[in-house]
């Protein structure tokens, strides 16, 4: 029904310039079928660009797991992962200065055992962490647990968060949980929820060589150096645990922080590709740019920091349990061949997605087994364990801290501290700096900054193959349906060249933002002029355009998942797009005698226009943008003001140390 309404939207469209009320004639009608019917030869889900990208992320993922499984000695296994923790560190982009911390405690509650202390420090200047710090009675030094919690809006004071922090220290751990940007008291009054803003956070940040992991791991590297400042600390002994985006968190950490010497991420460790199919790319904190490109999977994060792990997960969990499976398996290959023993643990349990009782416990069982030499030798029995989920009741047992005795700041915000600032708003001093060190670009330097930043290719680069599937003449209209298809992929682009006899003028490629029925209405101008126009479906729109999962907080783009696949691939749909719009104007080209296309494109596909012409000048006669998306620097620099979304899809990670997309 949706796809009668746009074609019959696009008829009205398309009526004769002489009078815009009249219906559109027999001709018109049967060109608009022509250009909106499939061109491909299967169904919109078969040939969607979203699941060519599937296939590579599982090509990719799989490689990475390969390279874990042959590695034969323990000097090999050192090497690979030291080596592929220093490109995981290069990706996340370059840390901030580790500046004074500034930590006070602002009030203490004493309970049976221990005390709580609610803390706040900076991870960087007015950039404000609120904590809550649970810590043994008794003299000595303690083994801590850093821990990171999951997108709960209570953030530390989530229930299951205090739970998890009593169940440390009544372990003997002391026991450190701090709320995540725009979550706890970290959230702000413009921010949606937290996953929306964590995107919004990294895909800023990633056009200046920051990124959302590299920001959520300095949090979790500055909480560590508050822990080892404590006097009730063995600094020697710290453990990381996390749940959901705290699982995240807890690999993440484990990867790039060599102080932690244990961990338990939960709900997080899958494959990437079982991840992709069962629901997509995750959000901000979760993909790295290029990670898949130069090794890194979620195994990765399992083996990088040669420390025990509990891969703690849920076996209906969101994150599935198939993938966790294969990960764990190539996990006791690689222990098998280079001679580390079964250190590595599948922490597992019954039910959904989430922090429980039994997974609680059992990982800061597994902590204090590694972490507590008295207790190296104290089984785990999981099944035992699965007994406490059941009939367990949040009420009637220890959390530490009543609703009304939670909360460090007034109001329970950051905002109401002195000197606050918000994340948004660095980012955008950053950029700002970034901009103003620019030189401007000539064509040939843009020609290379698009090519090397976009990794935009020319036509002979791709060893793409055109082919023409089918003539129809409409009237005094000629309608060629064109297919382009890419090497190895076998990813598609269809298209349909539309034409007059005694054509003349630059033939005209359309891309528009909503596929090819939209693209015949951009076209009509140029066919009533009678210009050869090609209308086609670039990566992610129209007829290959379907994705079976809708990305975090972007349901009027859904192209927005297959832009993050890219990104985790280490390419950028902007320049998988700008890639097929050259493709297509060398194949309109060579059907016109050579004459070189204009260029038209409309909203979000204006940006890879842009980056298409600047990579082959030579190859257009001209560009026409029509309702194009904001600059970058309206983006990047509108600071916390400016609340926008931001898109994997519109953006080129680093490119604005180079260029603004409004620049090419």
């Amino acid at each position: 029904m949706r796809r009668m309404f746009a074609l019959a939207a696009m008829l009205a469209a398309f009526a004769v310039e002489a009078g815009a009320d009249e219906q559109p004639s027999a001709e018109e009608s049967e060109l608009a079928k022509q250009v909106a019917s499939r061109v491909l030869p299967w169904g919109s889900k078969q040939v969607a660009s979203a699941g060519f990208a599937i296939r590579e992320i599982d090509e990719m993922d799989t490689a990475c797991d390969d390279a874990w499984r042959s590695l034969k000695s323990r000097a090999e296994y050192d090497a690979f992962r030291l080596r592929l923790r220093g490109k995981m560190l290069a990706a996340i982009g370059t840390m901030p200065e580790r500046t004074p911390l500034n930590a006070r405690t602002v009030a203490t509650y004493r309970r049976d055992g221990y005390r709580i202390e609610k803390v706040i420090f900076e991870s960087m200047p007015g950039v404000f962490v609120t904590a809550n710090l649970f810590v043994p009675d008794g003299e000595g030094r303690r083994p801590a647990v850093v821990m990171s919690c999951g997108h709960a809006d209570e953030g530390k004071d989530c229930t299951t968060y205090l739970r998890a922090c009593v169940i440390a220290v009544k372990s003997g751990f002391v026991a450190l949980m701090f709320d995540p940007y725009y979550q706890g008291e970290r959230r702000t009054a413009l921010r949606r929820n937290s996953t929306w803003s964590h995107n919004e956070m990294g895909i800023r940040a990633s056009l200046i060589d920051w990124s959302a992991p590299l920001l959520r791991i300095w949090d979790g590297m500055r909480a560590i150096d508050y822990v080892e400042s404590r006097p009730e600390v063995d600094a020697s002994r710290i453990g990381y645990m996390g749940q959901s985006g705290g699982g995240t968190m807890t690999a993440l950490m484990e990867a790039a922080d060599n102080r932690i010497k244990a961990a338990a991420p939960s709900c997080f460790l899958t494959s990437l590709r079982e991840l992709c199919v069962h629901m997509g790319p995750q959000d901000g904190e979760q993909n790295i740019y290029g990670q898949l490109a130069f090794g890194l999977n979620h195994t990765g994060y399992a083996l990088i920091p040669d420390i025990p792990v509990a891969v703690t997960c849920k076996f209906a969990d969101m994150f599935p349990y198939a993938g966790v499976k294969t990960l764990f398996a190539t996990v006791r290959t690689l222990e098998t061949n280079v001679g580390i023993g079964e250190r590595a643990f599948l922490n597992c349990a019954p039910g959904p997605h989430g922090w429980t009782e039994a997974t609680e416990q059992s990982s800061v069982m597994y902590l204090a087994k590694h972490l507590m030499p008295e207790r190296r030798d104290l089984a785990i029995d999981l099944e035992d364990l699965w007994q406490l989920d059941l009939g367990f009741d949040m009420s009637k047992v220890d959390t530490g801290l009543s609703e009304k005795e939670c909360g460090c700041t007034e109001g329970r915000t950051t905002e109401t501290l002195p000197g606050w600032r918000s994340i948004m708003d660095i980012i955008a001093e950053r950029a700002a700096k970034v901009r103003e060190a620019r030189r401007p670009l000539d064509a040939a330097a843009k020609a290379d900054a698009v090519r090397r930043l976009a990794k935009v290719r020319i036509p002979a680069e791709t060893g793409c193959r055109v082919k023409e599937t089918g003539v129809a003449q409409v009237g005094g209209y000629e309608t060629v349906r064109i297919v382009a298809q890419y090497p190895k992929t076998g990813h598609m682009l269809p298209a349909v060249c539309v034409s007059k006899a005694g054509a003349s003028g630059a033939p005209v490629l359309v891309a528009a933002w909503g596929g090819r029925e939209k693209g015949l209405e951009t076209a009509r101008e140029y066919l009533v002029a009678g210009r050869t126009v090609m209308i086609a479906d670039v990566s992610g729109t129209g007829e290959i355009g379907k994705e079976s999962h809708i990305f975090y907080g972007a349901k009027d783009r859904p192209d927005e998942g297959l832009g993050a696949m890219c990104y985790l691939m280490g390419e950028t749909l902007v320049g998988r797009r700008a890639t097929d719009m050259l493709v297509l104007a060398d194949a309109l080209s060579k059907r016109c005698g050579g004459a070189k296309p204009l260029l038209v494109a409309s909203g979000p596909l204006a940006i890879p226009a842009a980056h298409a012409r600047a990579a082959d000048a030579a190859a257009w006669s001209g560009l026409v943008v029509k309702d194009a998306p904001p600059s970058w620097r309206d983006c990047v620099e509108g600071g916390a003001k400016r609340m926008q979304m931001t898109y994997y899809a519109d953006i080129v990670p680093a490119a604005y140390f180079a260029y603004d997309w409004t620049d090419l």
